[in-house]
């Protein structure tokens, strides 16, 4: 477990692995929940408040 941790934290730190979110205000709740629900997302769906 720690070898492939260690894996994952060098394909982070070259640039090989790059995270991937979508980012809605809080406005666009509905917007975001639909995201969720259709699963239309690659990574997390982030909800900023301000």
């Amino acid at each position: 477990m720690d070898q492939r941790r260690a894996e994952l934290w060098e394909l982070l730190a070259t640039g090989e692995l790059r995270p991937q979110h979508i980012d809605f205000p809080l406005e666009e709740i509905d917007n975001a929940i639909e995201v969720i629900e259709t699963r239309s997302n690659l990574g997390r769906v982030v909800l900023r408040t301000n």
